[in-house]
């Protein structure tokens, strides 16, 4: 609260994203992917006002926690993430677990055909000072029979709040980072991985390195360059579109193309 009252607060602007239900609407948006950090403190009038935004938007919505969402053991004992954000879409069986992102942290939700989302909670209550997530043990071995039980020809999107590399300050990273690296190391259909946390604008190619394209969309609200990106799929490759909010309108700042073929 008080890095709110002293820093952010003057950093954040909801004027700019009055205007995207309408703009998606335009650009024929069919899929909204949130990655997290819905609130600042955990408070459940922030989650009320969340909640009232994103009722604004008719296209199915898939959420996920990021650390401000259960920054407090409170928040996540009363689970008020998951009272007010369930995901559109309904988890598939599994032939040995059904997964729920409220239980089990993963849930694997079907978007189109041959195409699949695999959402991930690694958020937790944590000091005064960290903004850490974990990758458990537990969630690895999850993750690892949901990656192998869809089919190797399908496409797959991975949604974590937190970015895979420990290269941030340690108060800031995702435990267990590298071994869900290692792990998406061993997939080639994950082709893209969706992450927020850094409140950086990135669009980045790892395919050289057995990994997915890196997104992070930035922050819709924070000045003074609020971005967001859109992404359209298809089964021979992907076209990203950067938006940044610049006098008074989103503007297509990045347009990038990419096939699915990794080395």
């Amino acid at each position: 609260m008080i890095n709110w009252f002293l820093f952010r607060q003057s950093l954040f602007s909801y004027d700019m994203v009055s205007s995207l239900p309408e703009l998606f609407k335009t650009l024929n948006v069919d899929q909204i992917f949130v990655c997290g950090d819905l609130t600042s403190t955990s408070l459940p009038k922030e989650f009320e006002m969340a909640q009232e935004f994103f009722n604004q938007f008719k296209q199915p919505k898939i959420f996920i926690p990021g650390n401000h969402d259960q920054y407090t053991h409170g928040s996540q004992r009363e689970m008020r993430f998951y009272r007010f954000f369930q995901n559109s879409q309904s988890p598939i069986q599994h032939p040995t677990q059904f997964f729920s992102l409220s239980k089990h942290r993963i849930e694997v939700i079907p978007l189109q055909p041959s195409w699949w989302c695999i959402a991930l909670d690694t958020a937790l209550p944590t000091s005064l000072t960290s903004s850490n997530g974990l990758f458990s043990a537990t969630l690895e071995k999850y993750l690892e029979e949901a990656l192998r039980s869809l089919p190797k020809e399908d496409h797959i999107i991975v949604l974590n709040h937190f970015p895979f590399f420990e290269n941030d300050i340690s108060l800031h990273r995702l435990m267990g980072g590298n071994r869900l690296r290692a792990l998406l190391e061993q997939f080639s259909n994950v082709h893209l991985y969706l992450h927020g946390h850094t409140h950086r604008h990135t669009i980045a190619d790892l395919r050289a390195n057995k990994l997915p394209l890196i997104l992070d969309s930035g922050c819709p609200i924070q000045k003074p360059h609020s971005t967001w990106n859109l992404i359209d799929c298809t089964d021979q490759g992907c076209n990203i579109k950067g938006y940044r909010w610049e006098k008074g309108t989103w503007i297509v700042f990045k347009d990038l193309t990419f096939e699915w073929s990794r080395t």
